[in-house]
């Protein structure tokens, strides 16, 4: 609603300015006295480049507009994507197949990517990046593989459930600090999957 209010009101300050500067020329045309040309000339330059700074704003808002846009849309396809996937592999599990670590290694890549980007679009950037928290990496067997993908599968469906991003308009301070818990796990979890079942991958070659 901002967006709009202020794409109008820069296009009524361009009208504005237009409409001075034709005011202003009529004026200087209908004046019986000496024109001073050099004040003329200034004075449509200066005119000039209001008009062209209203304009520029106007570009710059329609830009923000749609780069606001495109965020909106991989949010939603990148949440989308990561249930997908989830439910894949919830399936899988069900099943008690065999473990597929070539399709497990692709399934967490693409799970860490979408979480991983979703996490700059939905979490404040940390200010100083020596203040982050080191990840720690950690090697799953072929024993703990599947434990390792329950719990993965169920901080998905605690992150896709919780009321903060059902209710984006609603501030609850301890939901939204879960939900960033949440994810953050994620991100570390399905890497650390992702590098074990490569490495498993290879074994079983």
């Amino acid at each position: 609603m901002r967006n709009h209010s202020a794409t109008r009101a820069i296009c009524y300050l361009a009208a504005a300015l237009a409409l001075l500067a034709a005011t202003a020329d009529r004026a200087a045309a209908q004046r019986p006295d000496r024109p001073d040309l050099k004040r003329e000339q200034r004075n449509r330059e200066v005119r000039e480049a209001n008009l062209r700074t209203a304009e520029a704003k106007v570009d710059i808002e329609r830009i923000d507009q749609k780069r606001v846009a495109a965020a909106i849309e991989q949010v939603k396809d990148d949440f989308k994507q990561i249930q997908i996937v989830r439910n894949q592999m919830v399936r899988d599990l069900l099943a008690n197949k065999p473990l597929d670590y070539k399709l497990i290694a692709g399934e967490t890549a693409e799970i860490h990517k979408r979480a991983d980007r979703l996490k700059t679009y939905l979490m404040p950037p940390v200010p100083d990046k020596n203040e982050e928290q080191p990840k720690s990496q950690i090697e799953f067997n072929n024993d703990e593989m599947k434990d390792a993908l329950v719990r993965l599968c169920n901080l998905i469906a605690g992150f896709i459930d919780n009321p903060v991003l059902k209710t984006p308009d609603k501030v609850d301070v301890e939901q939204s600090a879960k939900a960033g818990g949440d994810l953050l796990s994620i991100i570390e979890l399905s890497a650390n999957i992702k590098r074990s079942a490569e490495k498993l991958n290879k074994q079983t070659k």
